[in-house]
C-alpha cells in the first residue's frame, strides 16, 4: 500500500512540476482538431460516462471521450488561423477586437459561436457582401465564427 500511495505522489509531483512552465492545456482530437485552455483560467476536468468535460473560468467544453487522442501540456496558445485556403485568408480578418468578413452575398449570415456551441452574437452582410463583428465585449477564450460553408477558430486574449 506504501508503495501504491508513493507511486502516485510521485507521479503527481512529477505532472504538476512539468506543468509549472506550460500555459496552456491542450486536448488533441483524433481528427486534427485541438482545444485549448489557458491554465490561468483554472480548467477543470471531469469523465460522466463517455464524455470529457472541461470547465474554466471563462469557457465549457463537452466532447466525447472516443474522439480524444491526448490532452498535454504546451506553453503557449497555437497559432489562431491556420490551414485556412487563400480566399478566406483574403476575406477573413481579425483586427484588433473587430473581425471584418468581406466577399459575402448579401444578407449572409456570419455566426459566432463560443467553443462549447453557444451562438455569443451573430451579424449580416450589408449590400457590399461585408460584415462586422465587434468581440470587444467577449471574455478570453477560443471561439468560432462560421460563415456559408467556413468555420474559423480563433482565440481572443
Amino acid at each position: 500500500m506504501r508503495k501504491l500511495l508513493f507511486a502516485i505522489l510521485l507521479i503527481s509531483f512529477s505532472a504538476i512540476s512539468f506543468a509549472q512552465n506550460k500555459e496552456v492545456l491542450s486536448i488533441l482530437m483524433k481528427d486534427g482538431s485541438q482545444v485549448c485552455f489557458l491554465l490561468a483560467e483554472k480548467p477543470l476536468i471531469t469523465f460522466a460516462g463517455d464524455d470529457v468535460k472541461v470547465v474554466s473560468d471563462t469557457d465549457e467544453a463537452v466532447i466525447k471521450r472516443e474522439n480524444v487522442e491526448k490532452f498535454e501540456f504546451i506553453e503557449e496558445l497555437p497559432s489562431s488561423v491556420g490551414n485556412v485556403d487563400e480566399q478566406v485568408r483574403e476575406n477573413f480578418e481579425l483586427a484588433g477586437n473587430v473581425i471584418h468578413v468581406s466577399g459575402l452575398e448579401p444578407g449572409c449570415k456570419v455566426l459566432l459561436y463560443k467553443v462549447n456551441g453557444e451562438l455569443v452574437m451573430s451579424a449580416v452582410a450589408n449590400d457590399g457582401g461585408a460584415a462586422v463583428i465587434s468581440i470587444d465585449a467577449l471574455s478570453k477564450g477560443v471561439y468560432l465564427v462560421n460563415y456559408n460553408e467556413t468555420t474559423i477558430k480563433f482565440i481572443k486574449l
